[in-house]
């Protein structure tokens, strides 16, 4: 692999791994979760009609792509986006980093309850081993912040966010079996966008108040955190395996972890290190498991879904 493909990996691990920072950061400009959820999509919506019109791409117009993005946006974009931003009301950046590295578990179980993939007894050990690490983070109750911190909650609405993406990504999988993953990424995108404005009459309704640097951070969020990822990590999948990929999962813990600490003085407690540690190893146990064969992939990627 050259490395023009290892650094569009990096950028994709980087701008998940940042989405959570970015998110906190939001919050202390007193944006709404909610309204961070929605507007940081309708930007990401922008960046790709950006892309694809440099790109010279056309806009999808046929109903099978708008189709399959509507079942992909509310259960890969919009439920997940709003689940795991709420999860860093409650949790640090970082102890919100290390349970979305539980995504490939989930999309194993998943894969078993839908008949694509029999659960075999390495996976079930990861997911025991990345299990204790969760539970060994709620026994802590610490959840990384000074004050308003639910380690439990967190906990909850992340695995619920991740429960949702990990169906929406083997639904991606098999409507990418005739839809390309850039043609399928607007209505994506778009759908999961207008269902989280739609939401906001029913919370505090539109951002008026919203202060200058609170919309760069959701500008920021929506670009750098979710549209840049996608394509970076769709370049690379052209030219990189599975187990390659896979390597970006494990990069985006360490990412929030790191960068929380340093750009918002987020605590890193030795609960969160330990969890971390059997979470990470639950992760590497599953995927060797499930990735099989390490050949470079011939299809689209499915959909991605950004940590917030």
């Amino acid at each position: 692999m050259r490395l023009r493909h290892w650094l569009l990996l990096f950028v994709a691990a980087l701008g998940w791994g940042i989405g959570g920072v970015i998110t906190r950061a939001a919050f202390d400009q007193g944006v709404d979760p909610v309204e961070f959820s929605a507007y940081r999509s309708a930007v990401a919506v922008i960046a790709m009609l950006g892309y694809l019109l440099l790109a010279r791409r056309p806009i999808p117009t046929d109903r099978e792509a708008w189709r399959a993005g509507a079942v992909i946006g509310t259960v890969n974009l919009a439920a997940p986006f709003l689940l795991l931003t709420l999860a860093v009301v409650y949790a640090s950046a970082g102890f919100v980093g290390l349970l979305v590295a539980n995504l490939p578990i989930a999309t194993a179980l998943w894969a078993h309850f839908l008949g694509d993939e029999r659960l075999k007894g390495a996976t079930i050990l990861g997911l025991s081993v990345s299990f204790a690490g969760m539970l060994l983070l709620l026994a802590s109750g610490d959840s990384g912040l000074d004050e308003g911190g639910n380690a439990a909650l967190a906990i909850g609405l992340t695995l619920l966010g991740l429960a949702m993406a990990s169906y929406g990504i083997l639904y991606a999988k098999r409507a990418l079996a005739s839809i390309d993953s850039v043609r399928l990424a607007l209505p994506q995108f778009a759908i999961g966008s207008a269902l989280l404005i739609a939401l906001l009459p029913f919370t505090d309704g539109l951002p008026a108040e919203v202060t200058a640097n609170g919309w760069l951070l959701i500008i920021s969020a929506g670009v750098l955190s979710t549209a840049l990822p996608f394509l970076a990590f769709y370049r690379a999948m052209k030219h990189v395996t599975a187990t390659q990929a896979a390597l970006t999962g494990y990069l985006i813990p360490i990412v929030a972890i790191v960068l929380g600490a340093l750009l918002l003085d987020e605590r890193v407690t030795p609960a969160m290190l330990a969890g971390g540690a059997l979470i990470l190893a639950g992760v590497v146990l599953t995927d060797r498991a499930t990735s099989g064969r390490a050949a470079p992939l011939t299809t689209d990627p499915p959909g991605v879904t950004s940590p917030p």
